[in-house]
């Protein structure tokens, strides 16, 4: 089932009732009620908004992501559940007892479906591609010769061949867009490694003692070129110096957007918890390949 995103830009207070999830607007409007079984993601831009800690819990529980923006209007922090799956003991056990041999493995096929899928961007958006499918194909046992930055370096190029662009986290247009997606992204992979038993601490290749979502950074990468292409596609996010309503609410849409995994096409966000649970069968030593997405 496709679940729920829900964007929260005004004052208010969130209340559990039962079931339900209670939105009630701090200066008119319409309270709202939503089924807590149907949302996977909840956004709060409003840094005039209350929750209480029986809310929190329950949105926990249900394995619900929270994300919270800052006075930039930028996601700054996340809640997820401690156990979002009954075998997070045994799926977790296989994560961490995995071999340097296996992670070098399992990071080589992501940086291989990285590479891919950032040519068929280029590819969609009428830009030269070639050379990332030659580096895809030539990537080694854990990206020995670093394809994945000689591949982004030339991505970027690409990417602003029509304007000057430099890809940083504080940089100009659209490098706003680019974070708010990239942490929608961030923030859905986390739920959906929560929801497969995995913990988001310990990662395949991204190893940093002060990040607590080092196997999400890993695992999201070969989703990235799905928000590069949204943004780079719709040429006003290059003059967008502050995300409006209009803009986040068609970057939420990234969520939502086809893509190709195996032989179907399902929603971004399902099939995020198809490459999670492929994940996992390969720790288990059930499955030798990660299931990561395409370009529909």
């Amino acid at each position: 089932m496709l679940k729920r995103t829900l964007f929260f830009g005004s004052p208010g207070k969130l209340s559990v009732k039962n079931t339900l999830l209670h939105y009630y607007p701090r200066k008119g409007g319409e309270e709202r009620f939503f089924s807590l079984e149907d949302l996977g993601c909840i956004i709060i831009e409003s840094l005039q908004m209350t929750l209480t800690a029986y809310c929190l819990n329950a949105l926990a529980k249900c394995n619900i992501a929270v994300i919270f923006c800052d006075e930039h209007h930028l996601p700054s922090a996340q809640i997820l559940s401690f156990a979002g799956n009954t075998l997070t003991h045994k799926n977790s056990e296989a994560q961490f007892l995995s071999t340097t041999a296996l992670k070098g493995r399992l990071w080589q096929q992501t940086v291989k479906a990285k590479i891919r899928n950032q040519a068929s961007c280029l590819e969609k958006l009428g830009l030269p591609y070639q050379k990332l499918q030659y580096l895809s194909e030539r990537t080694k046992a854990a990206d020995d010769t670093n394809n994945e930055a000689v591949a982004a370096r030339y991505y970027f190029q690409q990417l602003g061949v029509d304007e000057i662009f430099l890809r940083e986290r504080d940089g100009d247009p659209p490098n706003n867009a680019l974070n708010y997606g990239y942490a929608l992204l961030r923030a859905a992979c986390a739920r959906a490694l929560t929801g497969s038993g995995l913990n988001s601490c310990i990662g395949i290749h991204h190893c940093n003692q002060y990040n607590a979502f080092c196997l999400a950074d890993d695992i999201m990468e070969p989703y990235r070129p799905f928000a590069d292409a949204m943004i780079f596609s719709e040429r006003d996010f290059f003059t967008a110096s502050e995300l409006g309503k209009e803009h986040k609410a068609r970057l939420l849409q990234l969520l939502v957007m086809d893509v190709k995994i195996g032989r179907e096409c399902r929603p971004l966000v399902n099939a995020l918890s198809f490459t999670t649970a492929s994940l996992v069968r390969c720790f288990l030593r059930e499955d030798k390949e990660i299931a990561y997405p395409e370009f529909a």
